[in-house]
């Protein structure tokens, strides 16, 4: 029950990626569908006898403004949509904004709400559960405004771990939203970030390479009703240290990465039974 994301930089296309993702021992991906051909790598996951338990839509800021901006993206995230349920993914995941502080997001407010409420009932006709994910500082306000305000069974919590720990430390997230756990994101960092426009330091590092405490995160979240994959969400060119893995194979990266999975699945398993 480990996985990890398709946009992990490890092989020059996404055919190239799945299947050295299959043959370094994973059994499951999360497709992310911002790299783009969405639908071609959904069905060669499938091919490959890969397991999706839910993918990554597309993020934008688009949902909180007014106009033909603002249709466009709520269509193109209904298609999305459509193309899960086609393939029987049951979860997508999903920001409230961009979550870059280079391209920030209107406040939150009613027709963005309204929108999102119109897109979890879009899913919730095609059997797909939407789960939203913590972001940064500078949009957890949205966050927090959808959570708060839509308390539909089909909307739920992706939890990032890494963001939360980087980002909001001191908002104990799982214990606020961790009863509507659909989803998780799980990597690391060094735990450095201030306030400002540079997200760069989230780095998205294997677990263990940075400064999170993971026996307190798994502790926390062993206490949740989360069962699904334990989800990867690594990338081999760390944004802002882009070195960071340069001296590893892809095969020699995802065969790290299979075992920093099993660790925290065992981590896990641990906090589980006490």
């Amino acid at each position: 029950m480990i996985g990890i994301n398709t946009n992990c930089e490890c092989g020059k296309d996404y055919k190239e990626i799945l299947s050295n993702i299959k043959n370094t021992g994973f059994k499951s991906v999360m497709v992310a569908f911002k790299t783009g051909q969405a639908e071609e790598t959904l069905k060669e996951a499938l091919r490959l006898g890969l397991n999706v338990p839910y993918v990554h839509l597309t993020n934008t800021n688009n949902l909180w403004c007014k106009g033909p901006e603002n249709e466009i993206v709520v269509q193109s995230l209904k298609e999305q949509i459509s193309l899960c349920a086609k393939y029987g993914i049951p979860i997508a995941v999903m920001h409230a904004t961009r979550g870059s502080a280079n391209e920030l997001a209107l406040p939150p407010n009613e027709h963005g709400l309204k929108c999102i409420k119109e897109l979890v009932d879009f899913a919730k006709k095609h059997k797909v559960k939407i789960a939203l994910e913590n972001l940064d500082k500078l949009s957890y306000k949205h966050f927090v405004y959808v959570m708060e305000n839509i308390k539909d069974k089909n909307l739920g919590f992706c939890y990032d771990c890494g963001h939360h720990q980087l980002y909001l430390p001191k908002v104990d997230l799982l214990k606020r939203y961790g009863n509507r756990i659909l989803a998780v994101h799980l990597h690391d960092n060094n735990l450095d970030w201030e306030y400002g426009f540079d997200w760069s330091n989230d780095l998205h590092f294997l677990p263990f390479d940075g400064k999170i405490n993971y026996n307190k995160v798994c502790e926390k979240l062993a206490k949740t009703p989360y069962k699904n994959v334990i989800m990867l969400e690594v990338h081999k060119d760390c944004w802002g240290m882009p070195t960071s893995y340069d001296k590893l194979t892809n095969e020699q990266y995802l065969k790290e990465a299979h075992k920093r999975a099993e660790k925290l699945e065992n981590l896990l398993e641990k906090y589980r039974k006490q």
